[in-house]
């Protein structure tokens, strides 16, 4: 068999003599022992030699390799021995999946499959035989299963579920996604993610005001990517108590309306005093990230809700951060840092790498600036980058005289990455305008913040 190292620690002992052998053999449950199968193992040859009573893992990351598919096949005809399954297929593998899993496979516990290519074939409704009562992790990427609401709720012990890259032949209602995921008391993880954004709920079907919600006891985590619209209906349908992270990220928008995920959040016990926020401003995409100094201490960061979108030019990235801000404002008004980044590669410490970046020199409105900063009234520090530096230092410029105090009146604390000799020059007339209304603004030319 081919073992990897974690898995082989007791194959030399049953070569030591007969007594350790049968004693290994006779407790392969206790010992975690596991036979991990691969597209080289002789399966037909060699899997019969060991004991019944051991688990067989089914592990193949490489899709491509030749007459992958015969050996996989042979370990997954043996049902009622799988106890894993984490494969990276074709789409002629997926086909021959579709008729050997059939049956149920009663001590599964973890099944992930994985498909690169597009135009996946569609995993029938007879898949696992309806029912796997041990599985506990069930990931699909870019595996089309919309008979998927009729097999989770046979599987009440799942923890996690990760349903991703789903083409249109996989869409699955808000309605019957949520019904389906009332089931799962014990859900912990639950990520949901289409590749287009045609895939999104009819808009005459949309909730009712007095809906009876599904509630998920256990969830912690939410993730999901794909249309706003799509989003708003799913978390109008769910209750998640327990819930400490909630990550989206939406196909591009013009407007945004989420009065859904604003009532989501405010049913859960996700705290309401975030402390940080953190902006990235990407080639492609734009986030918005707000939670919390780790617990444990330092600079780590924890996530607690996470907002994207895909656009391209900085104007409409700018006025979908303001829009999004606005929205959430009730979470933002005790924010007190705000971290502002420029580039994918911009980290925390103020570096940046050699990334091709689109032509941010192009007129930003200075009212989309000084709208995303009047939400942050509480905020004390912020830190600017150098690709942002002059367009955020003009939009700052207008917050002079009477207006001084009209944005960020609480900000005490400006940090600079070196080297910001322009974003210095436009910052100046902010910050000389806050010096002489006694309420002034240090700044700091630092890598660190």
């Amino acid at each position: 068999m081919s073992l990897n190292f974690s898995l082989r620690w007791w194959h030399a002992l049953v070569h030591v003599c007969r007594r350790w052998r049968y004693i290994v053999f006779e407790s392969p449950l206790r010992l975690d022992l596991r036979l991990q199968c691969n597209a080289n193992t002789p399966v037909k040859k060699t899997l019969n030699i060991w004991p019944r009573a051991f688990p067989i893992l089914i592990v193949e990351s490489r899709p491509r390799l030749p007459l992958s598919g015969a050996n996989i096949i042979a370990a997954l005809k043996h049902h009622d021995r799988v106890y894993e399954i984490d494969l990276s297929i074709t789409n002629t593998l997926l086909k021959r999946l579709n008729k050997v899993m059939k049956k149920p496979y009663p001590v599964l516990t973890r099944l992930y499959l994985h498909i690169r290519k597009s135009a996946a074939p569609v995993l029938r409704d007879t898949f696992l035989g309806g029912s796997s009562p041990c599985l506990k992790y069930l990931h699909l990427i870019g595996i089309p299963f919309p008979a998927l609401p009729k097999l989770l709720p046979f599987h009440h012990d799942l923890v996690e579920v990760d349903y991703r890259n789903i083409p249109n032949t996989g869409y699955i209602s808000p309605e019957a996604m949520a019904t389906a995921l009332s089931a799962l008391t014990k859900l912990k993880v639950i990520r949901i993610g289409f590749e287009s954004p045609s895939s999104r709920p009819d808009p005459t079907n949309r909730p009712p005001t007095s809906l009876t919600r599904a509630v998920l006891p256990s969830l912690i985590s939410f993730t999901f990517h794909g249309t706003g619209e799509y989003f708003e209906d799913l978390v109008a349908r769910i209750d998640t108590p327990a819930i400490i992270s909630v990550s989206t990220w939406f196909f591009n928008q013009l407007d945004f309306d989420i009065p859904h995920l604003v009532q989501f959040i405010g049913r859960t016990q996700i705290p309401r005093s975030f402390e940080e926020a953190k902006l990235y401003f990407e080639e492609r995409n734009v986030y918005i990230h707000v939670g919390h100094r780790d617990p444990l201490g330092g600079k780590r960061f924890r996530f607690t809700l996470s907002i994207g979108i895909s656009c391209h030019e900085l104007d409409w990235q700018v006025s979908f951060v303001a829009q999004i801000c606005g929205k959430i404002s009730p979470f933002l008004s005790n924010v007190e840092r705000l971290l502002i980044t420029a580039s994918a590669s911009d980290s925390d410490d103020g570096s940046t790498s050699n990334v091709a970046f689109p032509d941010w020199e192009d007129f930003v409105d200075n009212p989309q600036w000084l709208e995303l900063f009047r939400v942050f009234s509480a905020l004390q520090h912020m830190r600017i980058p150098p690709r942002l530096g002059e367009l955020i230092g003009s939009a700052l410029q207008e917050l002079t005289e009477e207006r001084v105090m009209d944005a960020l009146p609480m900000l005490r604390h400006l940090y600079l990455p070196p080297p910001s000799q322009s974003t210095q020059q436009a910052i100046q007339p902010f910050i000389s305008s806050r010096q002489h209304s006694s309420f002034p603004v240090t700044v700091y030319l630092t890598e660190m913040y």
